[in-house]
């Protein structure tokens, strides 16, 4: 583990300590029980106020439902309706959405939110339920997952664990925050190591709505924060790599890792991203099991594939595959 005590959480006018971080998420938990929040929504950008909104629902004990920005109408009402969300952070311009509903203005890191009461219809969820995360809904109706505490943070140590052998310092979130892929290994993980996360808007790194991705706006970022690792969809890094071969550049020495996962991703694209200098490692993960499971990485590595399980995890066989095993034998 690290030593020497780096900036917990950069982001636009934010350069904050630990202790810094803490104390606002200690705040905003307070205001979440004073006003009897059990169910929490987050519609936000990526900023640090995301980042204090999840660890200040942690301590308050509330639930927390990270909600897409690229989410439309339809599934946002299914998506609050079906977690029983009884309060929402989201930008004041997005709460014009819900004009009947109490609200509180407040800021947060720096950024002017609202704080609306719902209805908050009553759902049955298991016990020390911590977090709901939503599918995409790309092909269908958004589906909830309810994540323990324990398992959260089993999956982050999981990835420390894995991780540490690089040394990783700084890490920059280029997905959504709202995104469980993002959220655990991008945010939970570096701070659980005592690296810096950086959260730009998603704009900054030349991400909008749903999949549009903007190339040259990222890569300016990239080099611009240059951070240590970040984590990308498969179609974000063929696009990169496309634009790096575009203009003859190589990617930020100070990559250690791009960690790839969302899709398969194929060892052909892998190593047209090494060749531009791009440190690509596949992995895979499912939201029921905390996200990331498995991943390629340095000295355990097979383009192609999606890598070994990580400390938190194990693999076990199909029972098709070992009745097959069983008759080869």
């Amino acid at each position: 583990m690290m030593r020497e005590k780096l900036p917990a959480l950069v982001g636009p006018g934010i350069s904050w300590s630990r202790q810094e971080l803490d104390a606002a998420a200690s705040r905003l938990a307070a205001t979440l029980q004073a006003r009897g929040a059990w169910v929490l929504a987050t519609l936000m950008d990526n900023s640090p106020a995301w980042v204090v909104a999840d660890l200040a629902a942690s301590l308050a004990g509330v639930v927390h439902v990270p909600l897409p920005a690229f989410f439309n109408s339809e599934q946002l009402q299914h998506a609050l309706k079906a977690a029983g969300v009884d309060t929402l952070l989201t930008a004041p311009r997005l709460a014009t959405s819900w004009l009947q509903m109490p609200r509180q203005d407040l800021e947060v890191a720096g950024e002017r939110l609202a704080l609306l009461t719902l209805p908050g219809y009553a759902v049955q969820m298991p016990a020390c339920t911590s977090k709901i995360t939503f599918t995409s809904g790309t092909t269908g109706t958004p589906k909830g997952v309810c994540l323990h505490e324990k398992a959260i943070r089993r999956s982050a140590w999981g990835l420390v664990s894995a991780l540490e052998p690089l040394d990783i310092r700084r890490h920059l979130c280029v997905l959504p925050l709202a995104v469980l892929l993002e959220n655990m290994a991008g945010v939970l993980a570096p701070l659980a190591r005592g690296a810096t996360v950086v959260v730009p808007p998603l704009a900054e790194v030349g991400l909008t709505g749903s999949s549009g991705f903007d190339p040259a706006a990222f890569d300016a970022a990239v080099r611009r924060y240059a951070p240590e690792s970040l984590i990308l969809l498969p179609q974000m890094l063929r696009a990169w790599t496309g634009w790096l071969q575009h203009t003859g550049d190589r990617a930020p020495a100070s990559l250690k890792i791009a960690a790839v996962g969302g899709a398969a991703v194929g060892e052909t694209l892998v190593r047209a991203a090494r060749a531009c200098g791009i440190p690509a490692y596949e992995g895979y993960g499912l939201s029921e099991g905390g996200s990331v499971q498995t991943l390629n990485l340095p000295g355990a590595d097979r383009p192609g594939s999606a890598g070994r399980p990580l400390p938190h995890t194990r693999a076990c066989a199909s029972p098709t595959t070992a009745r097959s095993r069983s008759a080869a034998r």
